[in-house]
């Protein structure tokens, strides 16, 4: 890997770990003239960005009736409630009905953050894994942990390339976070029928249905009365988000024991929102208090939305994804075990790296991965006042808005 290619794969972990932004990744990439190698997954070239200087968003098609005799439909597709962490794994509207003939827009970051989602279709047919094996030249690539090598799976991550969708065969928009600056993603529904679909990264909760009439056929309501449906679910969403940290809270306070006696657990939500679409990406409480020889227990309350307990020690925060530019210039994206698995003792004196690795994958993703399950514990053993992060919702230890909190330990 020359250092131009070095750098651009630097530059796509920054963005995926949020220290940079789209544009600012872009701008990089143009001056670096290596969008040929890692433009593809930011959806750009090198010669596009470096004409531009920056990129410019394409322009959405007009909603509403078309030219020809259809409609264009929206979906927007997540959302975010920033004041509060509560991310809205939903489609809105859940339920749309169309006619044959009639195209839907599916607006990705409708808030204006980009997720980690995609707009799938099953057709009956199975998901594919959000990891696959990393095989070269039929040969699984190990790690340096020593097991296989796990790589974003691509059938996941990039969009097959279909316009229409008649029904059958799998269907799949590709990650969010790898559609920048692509443009609209646009689908024609010609064959009637009801279809379900869901994103493959949080099928768990996130799923939706769009019914494709006859084409004529009389049609239950228009845009603007989808538009009040989807400001009502969205409003009812947020509701539960927030009644789920008001209970977290709440439960948090009446259990929390004084610290100290070397015997002592003291619990901390890793998210919560269970199986609503409504996840709340925070640690609750943010902040706990324990003594010398007590016990922290984190457990995933958010099923199906994976989080970590990390806390650094010294080191150097590790990257989740590993780009590694390939031969016919497509990137890979490799999903680091430092990261996706447990890392360090079960005791912590506040030196030294510690992670739980991911907790609260479905459990057919946890035995596929190896992983323990939903909850993680901690004894500290030295007084000290410790930050710790989820190394997948926040911008580090310190980040004040994200996923993190603190540990203070009493002698």
């Amino acid at each position: 890997m020359n250092d131009a290619q070095r750098r651009s794969s630097d530059v796509i972990t920054d963005y995926l770990s949020g220290r940079i932004d789209r544009r600012r990744a872009l701008q990089i990439l143009g001056v670096l003239g290596v969008g040929g190698i890692v433009g593809p997954a930011l959806g750009r070239t090198a010669a596009t960005a470096q004409e531009a200087g920056s990129p410019a968003p394409m322009a959405t098609p007009e909603l509403g009736p078309q030219a020809d005799g259809t409609t264009l439909w929206k979906v927007e597709v997540g959302g975010m409630d920033m004041a509060n962490g509560i991310d809205l794994h939903a489609f809105f509207p859940d339920q749309l009905t169309v006619n044959a003939g009639d195209s839907v827009l599916f607006e990705f970051a409708p808030m204006g953050m980009p997720g980690f989602h995609t707009v799938t279709f099953p057709s009956g047919g199975e998901l594919n894994p959000l990891f696959a094996t990393d095989i070269v030249d039929g040969t699984p690539v190990a790690s340096p942990e020593g097991p296989p090598r796990l790589v974003i799976n691509p059938a996941v991550a990039f969009p097959d390339g279909r316009a229409s969708y008649d029904g059958t065969g799998l269907l799949n928009s590709g990650l969010d976070v790898f559609r920048m600056d692509q443009g609209p993603y646009v689908f024609t529904f010609d064959t009637p029928g009801t279809y379900e679909y869901v994103c493959a990264v949080h099928f768990v909760v996130m799923k939706a249905s769009i019914t494709v009439q006859e084409a004529g056929a009389a049609l239950p309501t228009d845009a603007a009365g989808y538009a009040g449906m989807v400001e009502a679910e969205r409003a009812e969403l947020t509701e539960v988000g927030k009644a789920a940290i008001a209970e977290a809270e709440a439960a948090a306070e009446a259990a929390t024991p004084a610290p100290g006696g070397g015997a002592t657990t003291v619990d901390v939500a890793a998210g919560v929102g269970g199986l609503t679409q409504a996840r709340v990406l925070r640690f609750i409480p943010r902040d706990v208090t324990v003594g010398v020889g007590d016990t922290v227990r984190w457990t995933n309350r958010t099923t199906g939305e994976p989080h970590t307990v990390t806390f650094l020690g010294g080191t150097e925060p590790p990257e989740d994804v590993l780009v590694e530019p390939q031969a016919d210039g497509s990137p890979k994206f490799i999903q680091n075990y430092q990261t996706l698995l447990p890392a360090g003792e079960a005791t912590y004196d506040g030196t030294g790296y510690r992670n739980s690795g991911f907790l609260g994958f479905p459990p057919e993703l946890q035995a596929q991965l190896g992983l323990k399950g939903d909850t993680h514990e901690l004894t500290f053993t030295a007084a000290g006042e410790y930050p710790y992060y989820c190394i997948l919702h926040s911008g580090g230890p310190d980040d004040e808005e994200g996923m993190a909190g603190t540990v203070t330990v009493q002698e």
